[in-house]
């Protein structure tokens, strides 16, 4: 491994682990090649629901789009879908615990909506920012699952370091 990416990663470490995860995600989305941003993205996603077992259609059509490049404009129409129900799920008074649960799994997705499609280099593109949010959201998901092994594991994928990871 390069000098430059070692350093690279102790800075994204350290941001992580001062409680600066959206500066980590900066870092690690910038240096996933614009290409292989769905499917770095797709697999937190998958990684987290898997662990989690967290399920809604939304996620699940998200998760299938950015595993194929030809549907990746589908992704905008399959944002939608996913803020639309996170929208419900925020102005409801009350949520069951699978609900609150389910909450930063749609907010996820959604980044990973937006990071897809971005991928297709379309005119009316999401934020650029959309991608560093997914370290943030992670973070969220791993604070609340108080799973060490788990957390180090993402860690790894989110750096897209680990076995199976896109380069």
């Amino acid at each position: 491994m390069p000098q430059e990416n070692k350093d690279f990663l102790k800075r994204a470490s350290e941001y992580w682990s001062e409680g600066r995860p959206l500066d980590a995600g900066r870092l690690i989305f910038k240096s996933v090649p614009i290409n292989d941003r769905p499917a770095w993205a797709a697999r937190i996603l998958r990684e987290v629901v898997e662990r989690t077992g967290t399920k809604a259609q939304p996620i699940e059509h998200i998760l299938q789009l950015a595993s194929v490049p030809d549907r990746w404009k589908e992704a905008h129409r399959a944002f939608s879908e996913a803020r639309d129900m996170t929208l419900k799920l925020e102005k409801a008074h009350f949520r069951s615990r699978s609900e609150k649960l389910l909450l930063p799994h749609l907010l996820l997705a959604e980044l990973v909506a937006k990071v897809t499609y971005n991928a297709t280099n379309p005119d009316d593109e999401f934020d650029e920012d959309s991608g560093w949010w997914i370290a943030v959201c992670l973070k969220d998901i791993l604070d609340s699952v108080s799973d060490s092994a788990f957390s180090e594991k993402m860690w790894q994928v989110l750096c897209n370091e680990s076995e199976g990871a896109t380069k």
